[in-house]
């Protein structure tokens, strides 16, 4: 024999179930909220530099050794924001040094990000873990974008970042 746990015809238990089924919704609701505060507002730029960057450089700029370098404290911030565009840009292969251990990689060209967003991510990098923190304007960015006829491959380690500051 078969049991009914709601007979839509017994106006009663119809009742009976919607009662429970809002008692369930509204423990859910109560009994599953978080228990601890909401995350603190992001800094500007960070957004951008947690969705692009973070994976392989840290959320915290630390980076992944020995694969990705670190950012936080890294001399490579004190290069300025034309150096730091060109790589994020048109990406940077080969061997580099970084707080004085070698890395051996292949950051891609990040042209599908926007201006606004480079620009953004920058100033965060800056701010966060270089001294002095210089600013950097979608503006900036736009000029680096255009700044080279045609495509152009990755930069090839210091010497080619170095090769594509001075044809700026």
């Amino acid at each position: 024999m078969h049991k009914r746990y709601c007979n839509l015809n017994n106006p009663t238990s119809g009742r009976t179930a919607l009662a429970l089924l809002l008692a369930s919704a509204v423990w859910m609701l109560v009994g599953c909220s978080p228990s601890s505060p909401p995350p603190a507002e992001l800094a500007f730029g960070q957004e951008p530099y947690l969705r692009y960057c973070a994976s392989c450089h840290g959320n915290q700029g630390g980076g992944k050794p020995p694969t990705f370098p670190p950012l936080a404290q890294s001399e490579w911030l004190t290069l300025g924001s034309d150096a730091l565009g060109l790589i994020v840009l048109y990406g940077l292969k080969g061997e580099i040094e970084v707080a004085g251990q070698t890395y051996r990689g292949y950051m891609p060209p990040m042209q599908h990000i926007s201006d606004e967003e480079i620009a953004a991510l920058l100033t965060y990098m800056n701010e966060a873990w270089a001294d002095g923190g210089e600013a950097v304007s979608a503006a900036d960015i736009t000029r680096l974008r255009g700044a080279f006829d045609g495509p152009r491959a990755p930069l090839d380690g210091y010497e080619g970042l170095m090769d594509a500051l001075d044809a700026l």
